[in-house]
Formats: structure tokens, sequence, C-alpha cells
């Protein structure tokens, strides 16, 4: 009997190579994400710092040109802490996104090696019929020659 010999292999490869794609591309979101999460609680500590400066000068007495910069420079620090929340939200919808792509990549792949192992133990059941097949005849035969 020949061989076994799956015809949709090629396309079980070609699907394996778009799960690993697929965890590159989510690892890649994740990371992304992290940077950004990194990004935003710097802004936040940053801006933490300069409260805290701005109020320690206030209690000091400080003229009204410095309060004046400290608190221009505390807005733009809100509108990128702003923006950075932002991007942490993109970034969340870009993991779940790229999720939903691999577990879709995932079951595709697995519904291939389903099918090329039930096509295999039918392979098998085929091989053990036709070799039982081959036994009988010479068992038939050899009795045959017997007689």
């Amino acid at each position: 009997m020949k061989k076994f010999y799956f015809r949709l292999d090629s396309v079980l490869g070609y699907r394996r190579h778009l799960e690993k794609k697929a965890q590159r591309d989510l690892v890649n979101a994740h990371n992304e994400q992290a940077r950004r999460k990194k990004m935003a609680k710097e802004l936040r500590n940053k801006r933490d710092d300069i409260s805290k400066e701005c109020s320690d000068e206030t209690f000091k007495g400080i003229d009204v040109s410095s309060y004046r910069l400290y608190t221009s420079f505390l807005q733009s620090l809100n509108q990128d802490l702003e923006r950075a929340h932002t991007s942490l939200k993109q970034g969340e919808e870009r993991v779940r996104d790229q999720q939903e792509i691999l577990e879709r990549k995932s079951i595709e792949k697995k519904s291939l090696e389903i099918l090329k192992e039930l096509q295999f133990k039918d392979y098998r059941r085929a091989r053990e019929r036709s070799e039982q097949k081959a036994v009988d005849e010479l068992v038939i035969m050899r009795r045959g020659q017997k007689a």
C-alpha cells in the first residue's frame, strides 16, 4: 500500500506560518502597549514632581512669571498625559484585535490538523485491513496446497 500523503500539507504549513505571524504581531502589540504604559507613568511622575515643586516654591514665595511658567508647563504635561491615555486605549484595542486574529488563525490551523489526523486514522485502518486480507489469502492458499 502507498505511503500516507495528506494533500493539504502545504495549506497546513501556510496556516502554521500565519499562526506564528499572528503570535509575533500579538507580542509586538504587547510590547508597544508596555512602552505606552511606561511613557504614561513617566509623564504622571513628572507631573507630580513638577506640581510638588511648584507648591513648594509657592510656599516660599514665587514671582508671577515663574508661577505662570509652572502652570503652563503643567497644562502641557496634562495634555500629553491625556494623549498618552488615548494612546493606551488604542493600544488595548490593538492587543484585543491581535488576540482575536491569533485565536482565529489557531482554530483554522487546528481544524486542518484534526482533518489530517482523521485521514491518517482512515489510512491506517485501510492499511491494516489490506494487510489482514493478504495474510488471510496466504493462509487460504497454504491450506489449499496441503489438501
